[in-house]
């Protein structure tokens, strides 16, 4: 077990200031905000992609050339299917992903905007 140790800081105490501009005289900055940036979308990209096992089904499907079956992800994940759909969900609910039915089966693919939205953003 380890020891409890707290460490006390004097937050009364002044902070030295480094000499500088004042701020009145600061100057703006380079770029200022995009009104053509859809924050909440790159937000909510970033949260789906949040995961590393979102990632890697993301990466696995964008790489295959044609839809990939649940059937494939499942072993190759070593995955249960619930955990799977969960997961997949996330990413088709960002818009990375989408689902094809046939039968009992379902297939998954990256739409084209998916990419290309990440990518103008990134560039």
């Amino acid at each position: 077990m380890f020891p409890l140790r707290s460490t006390f800081l004097d937050m009364t105490i002044s902070l030295p200031t480094l000499p500088g501009p004042a701020a009145s005289t600061c100057c703006a900055p380079a770029v200022g905000l995009d009104a053509t940036l859809d924050a909440d979308r790159i937000a909510a990209v970033a949260k789906a992609l949040g995961d590393p096992l979102r990632v890697n089904i993301l990466d696995v499907v964008r790489r295959s050339p044609a839809p990939v079956c649940q059937c494939e992800l499942v072993p190759l994940f070593e995955i249960p299917q619930a955990t799977l759909s969960h997961h997949i969900g996330k990413l088709v609910e960002a818009g990375l992903m989408t689902v094809e039915r046939r039968h009992t089966w379902a297939y998954y693919s990256i739409p084209a905007a998916a990419t290309q939205e990440l990518t103008t953003w990134l560039s």
